[in-house]
């Protein structure tokens, strides 16, 4: 009976001082050449996916700017008009809050928007497309929407 109380007692304490011991356990170092994380070929982890370019939500900088109809004249009051920011993009006369964007390339991005104007309220997918030169923009229906792709021109 003693040595079942001394165990009661000593076990809790013995654990106890263990957990507060001073030194933490270290993991153990990678050899060299290894890494904690697989990595595909492009710098992606080894999940499947590649390298993040950009934050998630957010429209990459190449796409970002004031654009109008390429014969237009980028005044505020032209009615093809878009300025588009890293959460948004505004319209003539509505506004979108970027609720997703998939980045297909440099040069290629689908950008899902919340939009809102004239009282009305709305979802609109998008695929912009931007020039080699970075001087054009196109945008493209992906949804059921059909429209003809105007291309915009890149405002000073």
């Amino acid at each position: 009976m003693i040595i079942r109380t001394y165990l009661l007692i000593a076990l809790p304490a013995s654990l106890a001082l263990a957990a507060c011991s001073a030194e933490p356990d270290e993991p153990a170092e990678p050899t060299p050449g290894e890494t904690m994380l697989p990595v595909e070929p492009d710098g992606g982890i080894g999940d499947g996916a590649g390298p993040l370019e950009v934050e998630a939500d957010t429209i990459p900088a190449a796409f970002l700017g004031v654009w109008d109809y390429v014969e237009g004249t980028c005044n505020p009051a032209s009615d093809l008009r878009v300025e588009i920011t890293p959460r948004g993009m505004q319209f003539y006369e509505s506004y979108g809050e970027v609720t997703r964007v998939e980045v297909d390339s440099p040069r290629r991005i689908v950008v899902s928007l919340a939009m809102e104007g004239e009282g009305e309220k709305w979802q609109m997918t998008r695929l912009f497309t931007l020039s080699g030169d970075g001087g054009t923009l196109t945008p493209k229906p992906v949804d059921e929407e059909q429209f003809e792709p105007m291309p915009l021109k890149k405002c000073e």
